[in-house]
């Protein structure tokens, strides 16, 4: 009984067999348990010239199987199949021409040898010729049932059109039959005797190799293309003039020698082009377009950047669309604030906007994609919150026939070098959600292909559908006004964006992919759940903080009023008044609360209807709630204005209403008011306090009194008509 987990290993040699791994070429002595028992020739180094002796030795049966899997293993001969002459050109590298016309005097041949054993011809030259005509007859008949059983062999219908295939084209290549005589007839059967059907083959394919010009002319010209390559980018045509010149030059040199030599050929631009080709394709791109455009067009790639997993690599960038669009406040902008209106420009005026845009390298899907106004702060924090949440209900409110449910947590972010992203805050919130950041150096968009990629595709398969386009410069642009031609508002630019992400790029088969980005992220998925966020750490990462007073009904933030038994603790045990909030748009149904730099607590709404509620349900809420109807308003008013009328009416007849005071009588009020203070400036005024008696002391006594009671006439004077009795009176 076999090992329950042993491996079987393929066997793809046998003993005698001859092959070669790489260079190096080997004979198989025997076949062995461990391996193949091996007698490696003697062989070269290319790169480093090393001379290796022969030597044998085991090579294991897997690492041949991997040599075969990489295309590294080649068989030379294998002793039980038929010898092949390396001077032949193998079946395998044919072309379907000549391949037809093999089969086309395979079936005259055919015919021929049939004549002979029917006793039809002699095999002798001349009866050949003299028979040509039934050779030819019985030759086409045969070849005419020949296309006739390929014909039966095309699956289709009867009397129906069909398109053939690439392959049944080659197979049914037409070509010139050639002239039929006995000459030619002989010739083809002999070949066929003696070298098989191989012998059929013609040699076609080695038609057209014969060289017009000499390697002196080929010299000669590659010496003058050496002086003409340069960063200047000079045409194909202008080489062509000067390669021309100095040709003529050359050979007006040769004519004049003593003994006159023999002047090289006349070349012309594709001979030019072909040499430029052959000989230096890479130099001559290097020189004419620079280096940089040189290696962006003829590079070589490889598998490049691999994943496993959605959201593995994201790459976040921001592209200004080349479409002017009509910044006007329509429908959906209408309840916008003043404020933001301002910070979308929404002016009326045609402008290009910016769109900011996540892509996931694993399943090239949108995981955000939202325009950037100039004046908002921190729009890679928008961004990356986009990549977390939901973005279901914009693609229903589009109209959109698909869904948009990619989003969860990233693992590694590719940035380039814009401003935006070179930012503190941009930094602590990838460190704070433990996101990788790779940071691509400026003026290096091959670092981060796909999303540069994307943007192009959004450019070629949407933006061209609309007029209004922008041009890269002045010479396309011609007298093309694109502002002027702008038709899109931003509202349905915004519209026909997701609409155009959800329902044609996800659903379009990508190259890259082999199917839809929409069909790679449900596998994506189902192979490995993206993760998620909670909602504290969503408030934590993107909240608005703000600190709002709590009263006995809780916290009221937003139109909603937050309650916890905690928070009403708090309210009743101690004195804080004031907290701390922190408010996540992707959930309104609870809230992080903190008081005197305490930790954050998370408190629900008391309205469990907000509970599971984003920002937008709590919007759509306050624009569904019935609004204020002037006739109500009116009818109030009328009523206040009324109620109040018939009130003052009633307290006039009762004599209840207080009547109006003059100005006389307010300044009375105010002296009464500030009569009996006493103040170190009264005390002042009124001198040293005198004796009970001292007015009868003497003249000097009486003067100091009347002094001092003219310093005091504003305070002590009273007026003759006051009535001493209502002092008290508030009237």
């Amino acid at each position: 009984m076999a090992a329950p987990f042993k491996k079987k290993c393929k066997v793809l040699l046998e003993k005698d067999c001859e092959l070669a791994v790489g260079i190096r070429g080997g004979r198989v002595l025997e076949l062995r348990p461990e391996g193949y028992l091996v007698f490696w020739e003697e062989w070269t180094d290319p790169e480093t010239g090393e001379c290796h002796e022969s030597t044998g030795g085991v090579i294991p049966y897997d690492a041949i199987v991997t040599e075969n899997s990489y295309g590294n293993l080649t068989i030379l001969r294998r002793p039980l199949a038929k010898p092949f002459d390396p001077k032949r050109i193998r079946r395998v590298e044919r072309l379907p021409a000549e391949i037809a016309r093999q089969r086309f005097k395979k079936q005259y041949v055919l015919a021929i040898q049939e004549m002979i054993d029917d006793g039809h011809l002699e095999l002798i030259r001349d009866d050949f010729c003299n028979k040509i005509i039934d050779i030819a007859a019985k030759g086409k008949g045969r070849y005419d049932k020949y296309l006739a059983a390929l014909a039966i062999r095309e699956g289709k219908r009867g009397g129906a059109k069909t398109r053939k295939s690439k392959k049944e084209v080659e197979k049914s290549v037409e070509f010139h039959q050639g002239f039929k005589c006995g000459q030619t007839m002989w010739k083809w059967y002999w070949q066929w005797r003696i070298d098989g059907e191989d012998g059929l083959f013609d040699k076609y394919r080695n038609c057209g190799k014969h060289r017009h010009h000499n390697d002196a002319t080929d010299a000669f010209i590659v010496r003058a293309l050496n002086m003409l390559w340069d960063k200047e980018r000079p045409t194909v045509k202008a080489f062509i003039e000067s390669v021309q010149s100095l040709l003529d030059a050359e050979n007006e040199r040769r004519e004049r020698l003593p003994i006159p030599t023999a002047k090289m050929k006349w070349v012309g631009y594709d001979y030019i082009l072909n040499l430029i080709k052959e000989h230096a394709p890479l130099d001559h791109k290097i020189r004419k377009k620079g280096w940089d455009k040189a290696y962006k067009d003829l590079h070589t790639l490889g598998v490049g950047i691999e994943t496993s997993r959605a959201l593995q690599r994201v790459e976040i960038d921001e592209y200004t669309v080349d479409l002017f669009v009509l910044m006007e406040s329509t429908g959906r902008f209408d309840h916008l604030p003043a404020s933001v209106k301002q910070i979308l420009q929404l002016d009326g005026q045609a402008q290009r906007v910016t769109l900011s845009a996540a892509s996931d390298v694993h399943t090239r899907c949108f995981l955000a994609l939202q325009i950037v106004p100039e004046g908002i702060d921190n729009p890679f924090s928008h961004t990356l919150e986009m990549i977390y949440t939901d973005k279901n209900p914009i693609a229903d409110a589009s109209g959109a026939k698909f869904r948009w449910p990619m989003s969860g947590a990233p693992e590694t972010i590719v940035l380039d070098r814009g401003p935006a992203y070179i930012t503190d805050e941009a930094y602590d919130s990838l460190a704070s959600l433990g996101i990788t950041n790779l940071g691509a150096p400026a003026g290096k968009p091959w670092l981060k292909p796909f999303i540069e990629r994307v943007f192009r595709t959004v450019h070629s398969d949407l933006l061209l559908r609309f007029s209004g386009r922008a041009f890269s410069n002045v010479v396309e642009r011609e007298d093309n006004d694109p502002a002027a031609r702008a038709t899109l508002t931003l509202e349905a630019f915004l519209m026909w964006l997701v609409r155009w992400t959800v329902d044609a790029y996800h659903t379009r088969k990508h190259t890259g992919l082999g199917m839809s980005p929409k069909q790679a992220w449900d596998r994506a998925s189902k192979e490995c759940e993206p993760r998620s966020l909670t909602s504290d750490e969503m408030r934590e990462a993107f909240g608005i903080q703000g600190r709002r007073k709590v009263n006995s009904s809780g916290l009221r933030v937003c139109h909603i009023d937050y309650q916890a038994d905690a928070l009403m603790e708090k309210y009743l045990n101690s004195n804080a008044t004031h907290f701390d909030f922190l408010r996540w748009d992707g959930d309104i149904g609870t809230i992080s609360v903190r008081s005197d730099d305490g930790p954050w607590t998370t408190v629900p709404a008391a309205d469990e209807v907000w509970i599971g509620k984003t920002d937008t349900d709590l919007r759509v809420w306050l624009q569904e709630r019935a609004e204020y109807d002037d006739d109500e308003r009116i009818a109030r008013r009328d009523f206040l204005n009324a109620v109040n009328k018939e009130s003052a009416r009633l307290k006039q007849l009762m004599g209840l209403i207080s009547l109006p005071k003059t100005p006389a009588e307010l300044q009375k009020d105010v002296e009464r008011f500030m009569r009996h203070a006493d103040t170190a400036e009264r005390r002042h005024r009124a001198g040293p306090p005198r004796e009970l008696l001292a007015d009868n002391d003497g003249d000097d006594e009486v003067k100091a009194e009347q002094h001092t009671r003219e310093g005091t006439f504003e305070h002590d004077e009273l007026d003759p008509t006051q009535n001493f009795l209502d002092e008290d009176s508030m009237e």
